[in-house]
């Protein structure tokens, strides 16, 4: 997956949600972040240029700087073609961005020019920043206990903003949302959720979606033949329902079925797992700690996945016994008509 973090500013993306990309970076996401000024207003070009890139470093996030002017960013044209390259050049699917509720100006214009860069992207997510109102309404709440320490070293990389960041407040805050969700001694970076994509369509779900719609069908022509309207109105095609030759003995008996469910679903049980495994840093390398955290994560999408399409066939084979079944239903009504 590929995540997009837009500020205006160095060290904005860090105050609003490093943790949460750190989560997404531990999670082999690949890391995108726009700077759109150069923070001139601020501080020394340069100085904060080089802070921004040493912070980037801490979960590989990859930096892209625009050249907009510190205090007068304005939505148009101009920065709506540039973060809309950026999101189609990068192929985005997921977006943190400023919160348009945000008293600062150059925040705002950019939150509602990241939202005209939203159209083809899943998830759209405003982060939480100092310079934020009281409307700030936050729905989603991610626990960043185990990666808030990345946050605070990413801030503690702008020397030239020590002073004005309060990284020492932000740990406040972040209790302060982990209580709102009762989450007692974890910390949590919220965001208002301007848009959430959910649309699987995957063949299995398409087939399933149209098994359904079938089931539905059968049940309103059986329930008019069955209140006496004219059979010549259903006249069965023997062609609408396709049972597959490969399914029949299935549908017969739930054998295969149960294999599955007893060999392939305990693999699912993470119960015996040590929530922690000491690792001596001695003998693994970083770069093989990596390979593992891939490794571990790809284990988990492949069993996810199996698990869906084990879910999915199981239904498949329901509805299409329960097809067989209206549909010899049907054609007994029909037969005495």
């Amino acid at each position: 997956m590929n995540v997009l973090a837009i500020g205006s500013h160095p060290d904005d993306i860090e105050i609003g949600c490093f943790a949460t990309l750190a989560r997404h970076s531990l999670d082999g996401d690949t890391i995108f972040g726009v700077i759109v000024t150069k923070g001139e207003n601020g501080g020394e070009v340069e100085t904060r240029r080089n802070e921004a890139l040493e912070a980037a470093k801490i979960i590989n996030m990859k930096l892209i700087f625009g050249d907009f002017p510190d205090g007068d960013v304005r939505e148009n044209s101009k920065l709506v073609t540039f973060l809309d390259n950026i999101v189609k050049e990068n192929k985005i699917n997921v977006i943190y961005t400023h919160s348009m509720n945000d008293r600062h100006q150059d925040h705002r214009a950019v939150s509602r020019a990241s939202m005209s860069v939203s159209r083809n992207v899943q998830e759209v997510y405003c982060y939480e920043a100092v310079s934020l109102i009281s409307s700030f309404t936050p729905q989603i709440f991610v626990d960043v206990t185990e990666t808030f320490g990345y946050k605070i070293s990413a801030l503690r990389k702008f020397e030239s903003q020590i002073e004005r960041t309060f990284v020492e407040g932000l740990e406040g805050i972040a209790r302060y949302r982990a209580s709102q969700t009762r989450l007692a001694g974890r910390l949590c970076e919220a965001f208002e959720a301007y848009k959430i994509l959910k649309n699987d369509r995957s063949p299995q779900r398409l087939e399933i979606l149209d098994l359904r719609n079938q089931v539905e069908r059968f049940k309103d022509i059986l329930l008019s033949v069955e209140n006496n309207q004219s059979s010549e109105t259903f006249k069965i095609n023997p062609d609408i329902i396709n049972i597959d030759e490969k399914f029949k003995d299935l549908i017969a008996t739930n054998t295969f079925i149960q294999k599955i469910d007893n060999d392939v679903l305990p693999w699912t049980d993470h119960s015996n797992i040590p929530e922690s495994i000491e690792i001596d840093k001695k003998e693994i390398s970083s770069e093989e700690i990596s390979e593992i955290k891939k490794a571990i994560k790809a284990y988990r999408e492949e069993m996810q996945k199996l698990r869906q399409e084990i879910s999915g066939f199981k239904e498949a084979l329901m509805l299409k016994k329960e097809i067989a079944l209206y549909k010899e239903a049907l054609e007994h009504a029909t037969s005495k008509k």
